[in-house]
């Protein structure tokens, strides 16, 4: 049957949607194909630029190998590298060419490298390599000596922890090792240098200390007989050449003084006293001289002092004296007729507690440029050479003035113009020593002081917190005969019970106690106050901490005083006077018992030193005059001392051998506190030695000293004994006290 042709019709127009879907699913094929071609390329490029930065790094990481070996070869360092698992150590050939052997990279057996160690530095070096071993240190240096063909060699080591497990116990150590022979030869010689210096020294000062003799020796007969001419008949023009001849002999003199003082400074041998003094008179006695001078010039001359000056100062009034006589000579030389001197004595602030005082010498003298105060405070040294000549002297006093100025922890200042005066001024700090704790007193002081004041405080209660038993006894003998009921708490809990009680008008707190310290026992005194709306009571600190700082603490957690042991009763009855008398109302910060606070801060220079060696173990002439004669309180007191020297002293001993610095601590601290007040000066300045080398962790210090307590703690126990009657002579046996080697 024939086809229609509308069938043809269909049929074509099927195959053509059909050619069409075949078309457009070609394209698409060719279009994804072209995707991934895309894809192919980026990846390439990818991968190539990869690659290229992968060059890139292994050529920058060769750069740096050959930088760091060659600044290795430079230095001349040797490398080495252990595993501490196998027997050998890697060194470089460096290490080879240092011994004189074969210079190559090797592998060393331990044994071997061992033996090449100096058999004493072998042993200084076994406890840091197992510290290292052991992983307690993750670095370290050290120095020591290894054998080469020709001797000895020194070298330096340095080793550090290159590898660890998941326990951080070490499996691998890395290092560099240097030799450092020169070095230590350069260290030879400048030791070497340094001990003919020192014998230099030593000889210049015998040289001018023999000089200083034989010059002065004829140089005061001199002195003498024209003094003594001077008072027999003369004419005008012999009375003139005589003048001339003793102002050159004073010249000649001060010069010599000059030229000593110097060299004593240079050599580190002159001494800075600190004593206290009374400023007014010092400043009244150096400068009347020149005030008298100056009049008959004539010179206008003035002296002011400011109000805020303290009175009495602690410091060196010899010296102080001596810098202002200088300055004043040499504005008086340096200023014309008609013109004028200024001294100002002023106070400029604190610095960390001490008043900063300025002593300034103003003149309307010839002045002094810029580029001469450059080397004004050089020795000998002038303005120039024509005021040198002019004027006269070595232009060693400024020099002189400069040394003393910082030896006394000061210094000195110019502000001066050519032709408009000068302006020196000292600025020195001087505790305020008005009211000091540590002043000797005398004793008719001490007994009027304490009569005097018993009628105050009849009938008043005061609770002693006090855990050491000879300082408790002390101070209550002492409270009892100011005319106090005492109560006494051997700890900070039992302060705040016996408070608790009520009736208490007045509370002294050690600060150092077992249990609740005298701290926190005054916080929670302060806290149920506030909680119950209670008045105040007052707490006056009484502690051997005398450490900068301690006193703030104290004031701190409340308390309102601060004195420090040994217990002066002058320096407690004016802290508890003032804090008594400050009452509920007065919350002012309380001022320190002056001079406490200082007072076991200053070193020990040669005179007080002197003193010390010249004082007996324990003052008992004072500590009587302190108990008013009471025999029997006195030997309760001496023995209680003994038994109590005898467990710090085994508490020390053995603080030591198990350095434990807690204990160590709180045994010296506390013989430092009944020392002080047994007037056992010595010995507490030993404890307090101890102290402070517990307190750094310094057990090398602490070990010397140790043996030198315990010295003094068997003088001190021989004196107490003796008032102890009845008692054996010997509380402790040397052995048992006695540090181990």
């Amino acid at each position: 049957m024939p086809t229609s042709p509308d069938r043809l019709a269909q049929d074509l127009q099927r195959c053509l949607n059909e050619l069409q879907q075949e078309r457009e699913r070609t394209q698409q094929l060719l279009a994804e194909l072209e995707r991934q071609n895309h894809e192919l390329d980026r990846l390439r490029s990818s991968i190539h630029r990869e690659s290229n930065s992968r060059l890139l790094a292994e050529e920058a990481l060769d750069e740096t190998r050959d930088r760091l070996q060659l600044a290795v070869e430079a230095a001349g360092l040797a490398l080495w590298d252990w595993q501490l698992t196998s027997p050998t150590v890697f060194l470089s050939a460096r290490w080879g060419e240092l011994i004189g052997d074969v210079a190559m990279d090797a592998q060393w057996d331990l044994d071997k490298l061992r033996d090449l160690v100096h058999p004493d530095d072998l042993l200084r070096l076994r406890p840091k390599v197992r510290a290292l071993l052991d992983g307690t240190l993750q670095r370290e240096v050290f120095q020591h000596r290894v054998r080469r063909f020709d001797g000895w060699v020194w070298v330096e080591t340095h080793a550090m922890v290159a590898e660890q497990d998941k326990r951080r116990h070490p499996l691998r150590l890395m290092g560099t090792l240097a030799d450092i022979g020169e070095r230590k030869r350069a260290e030879l010689e400048t030791a070497r240098a340094r001990e003919l210096a020192e014998q230099a020294s030593r000889a210049k000062s015998a040289f001018l200390a023999n000089m200083s003799h034989e010059v002065r020796t004829p140089l005061n007969a001199l002195m003498g007989l024209t003094r003594m001419l001077m008072d027999s008949p003369l004419n005008d023009e012999q009375k003139s050449w005589l003048a001339l001849m003793d102002s050159s002999a004073n010249a000649l003199l001060a010069l010599l003084n000059d030229i000593l003082d110097l060299s004593r400074i240079e050599a580190g041998k002159l001494g800075i006293e600190q004593v206290r003094f009374e400023l007014r008179p010092v400043l009244d006695e150096a400068v009347g001289p020149y005030a008298g001078q100056a009049r008959a010039k004539p010179l206008s001359f003035d002296l002011e002092v400011d109000e805020a000056v303290p009175s009495w100062v602690r410091g060196d009034p010899g010296r102080l004296r001596q810098v202002l006589g200088n300055l004043l000579s040499n504005a008086l030389k340096f200023t014309p007729k008609n013109g004028s001197i200024q001294v100002r004595v002023q106070r400029s602030g604190d610095v960390e507690g001490v008043p900063l005082l300025h002593f300034a010498v103003r003149d309307s003298g010839v002045g002094i440029s810029r580029k001469q105060q450059a080397t004004i405070f050089d020795a000998f040294t002038q303005a120039d050479v024509s005021t040198s000549r002019r004027f006269g002297g070595s232009g060693l006093g400024l020099a002189i003035c400069d040394r003393l100025a910082r030896l006394m922890g000061g210094r000195i200042e110019l502000q001066s113009e050519l032709g408009q005066g000068s302006l020196f001024t000292l600025a020195l700090p001087l505790p305020d020593a008005s009211a000091d704790a540590g002043a000797p007193t005398s004793a008719p002081a001490e007994l009027e002081g304490i009569a005097q004041a018993s009628a105050r405080y009849a009938g008043q209660v005061v609770l002693l917190a006090e855990d050491n038993p000879v300082n408790e006894l002390m101070m209550r003998q002492m409270l009892l005969q100011l005319g106090f009921t005492v109560r006494v708490a051997r700890g900070g809990a039992q302060a705040v019970s016996l408070w608790q009680q009520g009736g208490v008008d007045l509370v002294l707190m050690d600060v150092q106690m077992p249990g609740m310290s005298g701290l926190d026992a005054t916080r929670t005194i302060r806290q149920a106050e506030a909680r119950r709306r209670l008045p105040r009571t007052p707490i006056v600190a009484v502690t051997a901490s005398a450490m900068r700082g301690d006193r703030q603490m104290c004031l701190d957690a409340g308390m309102d005083g601060y004195t420090a042991k040994p217990v002066s009763p002058q320096a407690l009855i004016r802290e508890m006077d003032r804090v008594l008398a400050q009452g509920t109302t007065d919350n002012e910060a309380p001022t320190p018992s002056q001079g406490t606070a200082q007072l076991n801060l200053e070193p020990v220079d040669k005179p007080e030193r002197q003193r010390l060696d010249a004082q007996p173990a324990v003052d008992l002439d004072k500590l009587r005059r302190r108990l008013d004669g009471d025999e029997a309180s006195l030997q309760e007191l001496a023995q209680a001392m003994r038994l109590d020297l005898v467990d710090r002293m085994q508490g020390l001993k053995a603080a030591l051998d198990q350095r434990d610095s807690e204990s160590a601590v709180a045994h010296a601290h506390g013989l430092k506190g009944s020392l002080g007040s047994m007037t056992a000066e010595r010995g507490a300045r030993l404890a307090k030695g101890l102290e402070l080398a517990a307190r750094t962790v310094d057990w090398r210090l602490f070990e010397r000293a140790l043996p030198l307590m315990l010295t003094e703690a068997q003088a001190i126990e021989q004196a107490l004994a003796e008032v102890a009657q009845g008692s054996e002579p010997d509380l402790f046996p040397e052995q048992r006290l006695t540090p181990d080697d």
